[in-house]
């Protein structure tokens, strides 16, 4: 009998760590999915980037007609090299324009991306609130929920009457009265004492 129960104690400590190896699994894989999803840049930022690196890139090329065209007399290396300055002070205004209009661009998601970020808040909401609830924290919660008559099911209130009315000697109630109505208001607890009862009767 005892290594019966030995046995049985380690089964359960193997299942309970499995299950909470399991939800911090979860967690874990949630939260990577979170990161990746906020660590991405966004469309507005890689615009201003890019438009930065090619107004600095378009400067050091003015800066090299500039420096060509003194080195020069020739009369068309000079005119080319106006040219390419110009068209490079085009290409700086071009991008002073895409910047003032960018304060009035939004990033748009996919629906898909939106539903998969929305989920996995969710999802990692609801697994530290099991971790919670599981803790000592969840039992200290119920108990004091449980300690206002209001949040106290209505069929635990009805079991627990019998079950004083049973305990009370001066009742009338018999035990088999009280298994009979909670077995009428509680189906789980109905079809767990069949199955008890058919279990003996095999036996």
């Amino acid at each position: 009998m005892l290594q019966a129960q030995t046995q049985r104690l380690k089964r359960q400590h193997r299942d309970l760590f499995r299950w909470w190896a399991s939800l911090l699994w979860v967690v874990l894989v949630m939260l990577l999915f979170l990161v990746s999803a906020l660590g991405c840049a966004s469309a507005v930022q890689s615009i201003n980037a890019d438009a930065s690196h090619i107004d600095e890139l378009s400067r050091s090329s003015e800066q090299r007609f500039e420096t060509i065209a003194s080195l020069t007399e020739d009369e068309t290396i000079t005119n080319e090299s106006q040219h390419g300055i110009a068209e490079q002070q085009d290409i700086q205004d071009s991008i002073a324009g895409i910047r003032e209009e960018l304060p009035r661009v939004e990033d748009r998601e996919s629906w898909l991306a939106v539903v998969i970020g929305r989920a996995t808040i969710a999802g990692i909401l609801v697994a530290i609130a099991l971790i919670l609830w599981q803790s000592g924290l969840g039992s200290l919660v119920r108990r004091i929920v449980y300690s206002v008559s209001f949040f106290i099911p209505q069929q635990s209130m009805r079991a627990a009457e019998m079950d004083q009315k049973v305990a009370d000697p001066n009742h009338e109630m018999t035990i088999h009265e009280a298994i009979a109505s909670r077995r009428s208001e509680d189906q789980a607890y109905n079809s767990a004492y069949e199955k008890i009862k058919n279990k003996e009767t095999e036996q």
